[in-house]
């Protein structure tokens, strides 16, 4: 799942299934193709984090992009989602794997033995749950010692630009109005539409309180950069839970907002040819102490 840094009024937190945000096929399809794959630093903190390798669960698991990359290091994996769409998808794109299972259910209601799973996982959920909930089931199925850990990312921001031409005009987009007309389509074309009702996001997991009383957590935080296009950059902006809302509102197809959101980008400059972009990733991390 995936969510950004646009800032909302505190409102009652609504579930994902009121909204049916991510349970269409078109949109599992989506996530698989344009989400960037799972972050290596996260398996390398969910590596030296959990001491077994027996079961990681992947909650809220979408096509399992973020399932498969631990099927080598796990002898079992399990991904849960609510969404059906997201499950079919999961399951056609990992039948070669062995050791991997999809399956459709609740968060809070994880379809495995008590103190029986080494980790959980969940890649930009917390925003979208009930943590208390989640904190009770997670210390059922845990092992002790086993880790529950999120991992969430913070909006690209562009830092610099390749033209088509190295000669500069009047017309030239700049860095600063590049990222504000990014900017423009999270606040001002998906105004009121983003889930995110907790501020977990724009604080980087750092307001996440603990799995138990007055328990450290871990967190790590870093920054990702990567070269991509205009084009690309508007496909990953479809995966967001408010370009579904943003097409269902205006009757739009995803290939319509794609080029609106392309448009709103150039600003009627057609001479970028791609772009650098940086986003900040962090993780927060819990060890289940029994007794605790």
């Amino acid at each position: 799942m995936d969510e950004h840094n646009a800032e909302t009024p505190k409102q009652e937190q609504e579930q994902p299934e009121k909204y049916d945000l991510f349970n269409t096929a078109e949109l599992a399809e989506l996530y698989s193709k344009y989400q960037p794959p799972l972050d290596e630093r996260v398996i390398e903190i969910v590596l030296s984090s959990t001491k077994g390798r027996d079961c990681l669960v992947d909650i809220g698991c979408g096509s399992g992009s973020s399932t498969r990359p631990f099927c080598s290091h796990f002898s079992k994996v399990i991904g849960v989602d609510y969404s059906p769409a997201q499950i079919d998808l999961a399951k056609s794109l990992s039948q070669e794997i062995s050791n991997a299972e999809f399956l459709q259910g609740s968060l809070y209601e994880l379809p495995v033995a008590d103190s029986s799973v080494d980790c959980i996982i969940g890649v930009m959920i917390a925003q979208f749950i009930d943590l208390p909930q989640l904190f009770e089931e997670a210390k059922r199925v845990l092992k002790p010692g086993g880790v529950l850990l999120f991992h969430g990312k913070g909006s690209p921001k562009v830092v610099q630009i390749e033209r088509e031409s190295e000669t500069e005009s009047k017309t030239d987009t700049t860095i600063s109005q590049l990222n504000e007309r990014i900017s423009y389509i999270k606040t001002g074309l998906f105004a009121g539409l983003f889930h995110d009702r907790t501020h977990f996001n724009p604080q980087k997991y750092s307001n996440i309180p603990p799995l138990h009383a007055d328990q450290d957590i871990t967190r790590e935080e870093w920054t990702s950069s990567r070269w991509t296009t205009l084009p690309v950059l508007a496909d990953y902006m479809l995966t967001w839970s408010a370009a579904g809302k943003y097409c269902a509102k205006h009757g739009l197809s995803s290939g319509e907002l794609r080029e609106k959101m392309i448009e709103v980008m150039k600003g009627g400059d057609n001479g970028m040819c791609s772009v650098r972009c940086e986003a900040d990733r962090f993780t927060w991390a819990a060890c289940h102490v029994t007794g605790g």
